[in-house]
């Protein structure tokens, strides 16, 4: 695209030689029909100032000759240009068609051939105009008549007098419009400059001043933006942080186990030692997972395509996906059978990855020999899916909190790294479902996640 400057100029400028040459054309038509009319009228003043004086003088004689002026005056008007010196030419003929008297210049033959009136006629090669008065008092015909090209030549150069003052001003106009633009758009120019004068990581808010009206939006948009990005990279170098701090302890654990067990002689000692390390590894693994899942579902650029997913194969999916972790802790899953008997219009991977998530929370936080109960309830408008746990509950302080990246409130117990509710957050933010956090009456903590019901439907519906 071209430059915006240049685009307003050239718009400005035809606009104005729009309006401009509406103008002339008018006042070009305008004033050729006043100048012909003038014109015409001096034809008539002219011939009705002969016939005046061929009565003046009587009528003539068989041989007689009438004195005619060599110079028509023009009625009024100001002495005409020496180039326009004898425009009029004036016959006065008698009745009976003998040439009395003529003015200097004009042609022996009859201007015109009719009577009383307007009328065009070639004579001599030449066109003329010519208005014919006739006397029948005096017994004379006068013919007063203007040459064509003459009179063309004199519209011509009344039009382009008018004219040319014209096309002078759009072009002084024209230069004024773009010096104007150019001005009108240095602030938009100082703001690219600011812009290009900023380090890639430099988010803080734009200053720019003065600043016009119509350029505040503008302003406004980019600094949001950059507060937009800043807090972006902020929560990218807080995960990253996080998540070395994270990988310390297991990693640090499994080196301090790995050390014990080498230098353990004691059968017990080492093998405690090499579950230690499994353990590490284990959590390690699984936060490793985690941080995968957050960002490959963090750089989709839309929702992935819902279709519908049948929660009985989701959970059976779970439950082996799960199974060393759910034979380690010695916790059973429990699913009823309104949530068996449902299917979910819903992107499978995101379901899969948020149920997961709150399924591994809830092994994680019930105590061994536990269960985690998943179940549905069906409501007017939402339908919940629900996971319980046995576990200590979550203060109600901290239910908010819990969702933050790295965040595991105030549990004492379980080896959770803070990323799967945040996990679930936004999975189901890309779903259209949300997140709900409430501890049971009886103990433990139940996370539910609510869908608006057209997006569920039970084997009976189907």
């Amino acid at each position: 695209m071209g430059s915006l400057g240049f685009r307003i100029f050239l718009i400005l400028v035809l606009m104005t030689v729009g309006v401009w040459g509406a103008a002339a054309v008018w006042t070009n038509v305008h004033t050729s029909s006043e100048v012909e009319r003038v014109l015409d009228r001096r034809l008539v003043e002219a011939a009705r100032m002969v016939g005046s004086l061929a009565q003046s003088q009587g009528a003539p004689s068989a041989a007689g000759q009438l004195a005619v002026p060599s110079e028509l005056p023009a009625g009024g008007f100001k002495t005409p240009p020496r180039r326009y010196d004898r425009q009029l030419s004036c016959q006065i003929w008698s009745l009976d068609g003998r040439l009395i008297g003529r003015s200097a210049g004009a042609p022996s033959q009859p201007l015109a051939t009719g009577s009383t009136g307007f009328s065009e006629r070639s004579v001599g090669g030449q066109l003329w105009r010519v208005y014919t008065l006739d006397d029948p008092a005096s017994g004379v015909r006068v013919m007063v008549g203007d040459s064509l090209a003459v009179r063309h030549h004199l519209v011509r150069d009344v039009t382009t007098g008018l004219l040319l003052p014209a096309v002078l001003g759009i072009l002084v106009l024209a230069g004024l419009i773009w010096s104007g633009v150019g001005k009108g758009l240095l602030p938009l120019r100082r703001i690219a400059e600011a812009l290009e004068r900023r380090k890639a990581d430099d988010f803080t808010a734009l200053q720019v001043a003065p600043v016009a009206r119509e350029l505040t939006p503008v302003v406004d948009a980019l600094n949001d933006l950059f507060g937009r990005l800043a807090a972006v990279r902020d929560a990218e170098r807080h995960l990253i942080a996080s998540a070395a701090h994270e990988l310390q302890t297991p990693l640090a654990g499994i080196r301090m186990h790995a050390q014990i067990a080498l230098a353990a002689d004691d059968p017990d000692m080492r093998a405690r030692a090499e579950r230690q390390i499994i353990s590490s590894v284990d959590r390690a693994a699984r936060l490793v997972r985690q941080l995968l899942d957050l960002a490959r579902h963090e750089a989709q650029a839309e929702a992935p395509a819902p279709r519908w997913l049948p929660l009985k194969r989701a959970f059976d999916i779970i439950e082996a996906e799960l199974q060393l972790t759910l034979e380690k802790a010695d916790v059973t899953i429990e699913a009823d059978a309104a949530l068996l008997a449902s299917e979910i219009f819903v992107n499978e991977e995101s379901l899969l990855l948020a149920l997961r998530n709150l399924v591994e929370n809830a092994v994680q936080h019930s105590p061994r020999s536990g269960t985690v109960s998943c179940g549905l309830v069906d409501g007017k408008e939402v339908v919940s899916i629900f996971v319980d746990d046995g576990g200590p509950g979550i203060p109600e302080e901290d239910m908010e909190t819990v969702r933050q990246r790295f965040v595991r409130g105030r549990r004492e117990q379980g080896v959770g790294s803070g990323l799967g509710l945040s996990i679930v957050d936004l999975t189901l933010s890309q779903s259209g479902a949300r997140l709900v956090l409430r501890n049971r009456s009886g103990g433990g903590l139940r996370a539910a996640i609510e869908f608006p019901r057209p997006q569920v439907r039970f084997h009976q519906d189907v």
